[in-house]
């Protein structure tokens, strides 16, 4: 008998401290949405925080691909709903959509996640406890493709940021929403204000700590209808940590 993935959903109201100059919700605090969802139904399933921490097991994010079709805006209230797609060894697929209040799909994301081992910081087999929780068949090893981000060729824009103790998270490596953030402040002041951030794609490399310098360099290319902007994250010692790739339009 097949099973059911577990639909979670939550409502969220878009605050004043989440919105930008026109009083749109940042993508930033989209992601927060988004990331919030992925634990709250993992917490409501059973296998939240401390299960995970009871058995020395945390789930890392790999990549996001994420497209708004609008923004909701300061004040608005917005619906949520995630599920686990499909498991592949370490790999977990998830899905992710937004709603307005008056039903309609304003947003959706694909993203990937990587169960690792809290002491050795390897990547385990998802158990079986965790296929039953999600509602994911053993038999359902499905990926979900996110496009490999192109690395860039020029270096247009470029930013430095020290990791502070607030950018840390209860996994103690940097919050996966801090990296978006960092790499938007080198977009150009003309695209940011005149145009709209229609999908971001994130891929996640390598971890950062608290106190090191980190550096964002990104790549402007400008076409008739859109803006594309990669963006890549090094450390002091020029390791890659995480790629980025924004378009606006």
């Amino acid at each position: 008998m097949s099973r059911i993935p577990a639909v979670t959903e939550r409502s969220y109201n878009v605050h004043y401290y989440e919105v930008d100059i026109h009083k749109r919700a940042l993508i930033s605090s989209i992601i927060d949405y988004l990331g919030d969802m992925a634990m709250y139904q993992s917490e409501i399933l059973g296998v939240g925080i401390e299960h995970l921490k009871e058995n020395k097991m945390a789930w890392v994010l790999y990549k996001w691909d994420i497209t708004m079709e609008s923004y909701p805006l300061l004040n608005e209230t917005i619906k949520v709903k995630t599920f686990a797609y499909s498991f592949r060894k370490f790999y977990a697929y998830r899905k992710h959509e937004i709603i307005d209040a008056e039903g309609n799909r304003i947003g959706y994301a694909n993203s990937v996640w990587i169960l690792i081992n809290t002491d050795r910081r390897r990547p385990i087999r998802i158990t079986k406890d965790m296929y039953g929780a999600y509602g994911i068949d053993d038999s359902n090893n499905t990926p979900i493709d996110i496009e490999d981000i192109i690395s860039i060729t020029t270096v247009d824009c470029e930013k430095s940021f020290q990791v502070r103790y607030s950018d840390i998270d209860t996994n103690m490596h940097v919050n996966n929403v801090k990296y978006v953030a960092w790499a938007l402040e080198t977009v150009p002041k003309d695209i940011v204000l005149n145009c709209e951030l229609k999908n971001i794609k994130v891929t996640y490399e390598k971890e950062t700590t608290y106190g090191e310098i980190i550096k964002v360099s990104t790549e402007i290319i400008r076409e008739k209808d859109k803006t594309i902007c990669r963006h890549k994250i090094i450390n002091e010692e020029s390791t890659e940590l995480t790629l980025l790739e924004s378009t606006w339009i």
